[in-house]
């Protein structure tokens, strides 16, 4: 599971504060202990501190894209886009050839088990500003048939739409596969003459929405109010949070990779991570805390259900923040060093990998691309890192370039 931070998150301020540094690095942030002796984090996550011993801390990753959607593309993907850090790279648009995410990429290297989605996201497609779609969210040139089964949500109530797929009133199972069958058979001569390519991919969302309606577990999986109050207290009452919780329960239920955005919640001068104003008062007011519920919960949750050792769980951006804070006491785009969070699926638990230099500002110990990070999650979950891939065209392309990380492979 990807619990991704859209914006940014500043690594002095989460997972690598720097208190020898000086004041204007440190900003507002005070450093506490974590439970990895001689570790710590940011104070603003106390809860996740205490759960650092089934953590790894990586604090090395670096890139040079300081846009959020090609950045988040890079991240997302382990490519780097080939508009990044150019005159037109605002204006960055999803293309039928982008490389798939790392979730597509899994899809098309797995075969669904019980009418059970592959790949899941939630609550949202991220975009910039709530205008510029980041690319690598979906299939890219794998095709649509390999974009996530995406859900909605209400971020107000902080409630997930259930997808329309339960059977309705008077058809059985029996009843809908003799419809189906009845579709393939006027679909067939279709498929073999102008425009296949097309008609597969229909066929394709057709099979995958006749298995979800005759898959019972990913609806229940929606039934969030089933946990207990307690529990569902504990990930939080905000999205991102309940957004974690049905990642959990969507796993449960057969999913094998799930991502949980942090929605846009503006207009705001910071509506996601993305904290060029005011970083600290959004930390304190509403970035924090959720983060630190959510991210807890679901780390402790998954070690008591006893499903953590089989579990990937990641969190991180699309890059870091500047080490000096500004005038607008924020924090600018920073893409040469971001640290993030790993754990469970072999992953070793207590542990810090890479480091920083004095002012977090560039790798000074086993600096890691994104090409490596996302050859290191194929090889957890068992996806050779150097399978080829094919675009609808037939042309072949490696699902990464990149080298797994000898240290995270426990």
């Amino acid at each position: 599971m990807v619990l991704f931070l859209t914006g940014g998150p500043p690594q002095h301020d989460t997972w690598d504060p720097k208190p020898a540094a000086p004041a204007q690095i440190r900003g507002e942030t005070t450093p506490i202990a974590t439970a990895i002796p001689g570790v710590q984090f940011g104070h603003w996550f106390p809860r996740i501190a205490r759960v650092t011993d089934r953590l790894c801390v990586l604090r090395s990753v670096t890139h040079t894209d300081t846009v959020h959607t090609s950045a988040g593309y890079t991240m997302l993907t382990g490519f780097d886009h080939p508009l990044a850090n150019t005159s037109t790279a605002a204006n960055i648009r999803p293309l039928p050839n982008d490389h798939p995410h790392v979730g597509s990429i899994v899809s098309r290297a797995r075969q669904p088990a019980a009418h059970t989605p592959i790949f899941a996201a939630l609550p949202e497609i991220i975009k910039d500003a709530a205008v510029n779609e980041f690319p690598g969210q979906g299939g890219g040139f794998l095709g649509k048939r390999y974009d996530p089964f995406r859900i909605s949500a209400d971020s107000k109530a902080a409630t997930f739409s259930t997808p329309d797929i339960a059977l309705p009133d008077g058809i059985t199972v029996s009843r809908l596969g003799e419809r189906r069958r009845l579709i393939d058979q006027l679909e067939g001569a279709l498929r073999r003459g102008e425009g296949a390519g097309p008609l597969c991919d229909y066929s394709d969302f057709q099979a995958q929405a006749f298995g979800l309606v005759q898959s019972p577990a990913v609806r229940q999986a929606f039934e969030v109010d089933r946990e207990p109050e307690a529990l569902r207290r504990a990930y939080g009452t905000h999205l991102f949070g309940q957004g974690a919780l049905l990642g959990r329960r969507l796993l449960e239920a057969g999913v094998t990779f799930v991502t949980v955005y942090w929605h846009y919640e503006g207009p705001d001068d910071s509506p996601v991570w993305d904290t060029h104003w005011n970083n600290f008062q959004h930390l304190r007011e509403r970035l924090a805390a959720p983060t630190d519920q959510a991210v807890a919960a679901l780390i402790a949750d998954l070690d008591g259900r006893g499903l953590l050792a089989d579990t990937l769980v990641l969190v991180f951006g699309e890059f870091g923040r500047t080490p000096k804070v500004n005038g607008k006491a924020g924090r600018d785009h920073w893409p040469h060093v971001q640290s993030i969070l790993l754990a469970g699926a072999g992953v070793p638990a207590g542990t810090v990998l890479g480091a920083s230099d004095r002012d977090g500002a560039y790798p000074a110990e086993m600096a890691v691309a994104p090409r490596d990070l996302v050859a290191t999650i194929l090889h957890l979950l068992g996806v050779p890192g150097r399978m080829e891939l094919r675009d609808l065209e037939g042309r072949a392309f490696p699902a990464c370039e990149g080298v797994a990380i000898g240290p995270l492979l426990g």
